[in-house]
């Protein structure tokens, strides 16, 4: 089987690149290229075209993104073209030549009204352009009629890249007092576990026709405030911290932000645990992972005192 893997260098695809060389020809990509991937702008419909067409793929794994949630605000149609349109075209492409598409979407679909978990068949109401690029892209994909996995999923941290856990133990190096917003309920999920939940798929044969929407995201609904207490907690016991900045929850208005975010976008996970016949991992253990990971970087030095 030949994968055609974007976004190849992100926080996501740096997990899934072994995992797909592992089951067959992978060819990566991204935005800039280099030395073992190809260069493409998403935003470039001809690039993209025509890389399909020379690689001609059994599947395309999409782990790019536009994800610069607030920027978005400022640059929509860029973020339309990344998120809604390029998604559309792969998927017109594999519909054309009986190949597959396995893309990732957000919680931020949804409009954070609801009291309990989302589940993948809810109204959708994004209230951010990010969002609603992500929303185009889905309906692209699921109006080619392709064979199709989109996993929707929430809070994505890694050991590196850019994300909520860097930034905290970044903060946490210079500050004794922390505030961070409680008015915001999610499903952390680290991109290792998002990654092998996909491989999953990939093996069960899940993308041999249409399959819809799936929700991914580890076990496990916090706030903000609540995550950033775990992994303070957990980098304290690993010895990437030598003490925890004290914490103080605060509302969303506290931090003023371009983008609105949903008040509470938790994503259910019965339809995963369906599929694919696993438990999505605990929020702590998957923490616990992902900071051993980092500590045993040479980025670790980066977070410790």
């Amino acid at each position: 089987m030949t994968f055609l893997l974007t976004g190849a260098d992100g926080q996501l695809g740096s997990e899934l690149r072994p995992l797909l060389q592992a089951r067959g020809t992978l060819v990566s990509c991204t935005r800039r290229g280099g030395s073992k991937d190809r260069p493409l702008d998403l935003a470039d419909a001809t690039v993209l075209t025509a890389l399909l067409d020379e690689v001609r793929p059994s599947l395309i794994v999409n782990a790019a993104a536009y994800t610069a949630v607030d920027q978005a605000e400022s640059e929509p149609d860029l973020a339309h073209a990344v998120n809604g349109v390029a998604p559309g075209l792969m998927a017109r492409w594999a519909a054309e030549n009986d190949a597959a598409l396995l893309h990732f979407s957000t919680d931020y679909v949804f409009d954070g009204r609801k009291a309990s978990p989302y589940l993948e068949d809810d109204p959708v109401a994004p209230i951010n352009a990010y969002g609603r690029s992500k929303l185009e892209g889905e309906r692209q994909i699921a109006a080619s009629a392709c064979k199709h996995l989109v996993m929707r999923t929430s809070w994505v941290y890694a050991s590196h890249g850019q994300n909520f856990l860097l930034k905290m133990l970044e903060l946490a190096r210079d500050r004794d007092h922390l505030q961070v917003v409680s008015d915001q309920i999610g499903r952390p999920t680290w991109a290792g576990n998002l990654a092998r939940y996909a491989v999953t798929a990939v093996d069960r044969g899940l993308l041999a026709a249409p399959s819809g929407i799936v929700h991914a995201a580890d076990a496990g609904a916090c706030s903000w405030f609540e995550f950033a207490g775990a992994i303070f907690e957990t980098a304290v016991s690993l010895g990437l911290l030598d003490q925890a900045p004290a914490l103080r929850e605060v509302g969303s208005d506290a931090f003023p932000t371009a983008a609105r975010r949903p008040a509470s976008s938790v994503l259910a996970t019965g339809r995963l645990r369906k599929l694919l016949a696993i438990e999505p991992a605990a929020q702590r253990a998957a923490l616990a992972q992902c900071l051993s990971e980092l500590r045993a970087t040479p980025t670790a030095n980066m977070v410790s005192d």
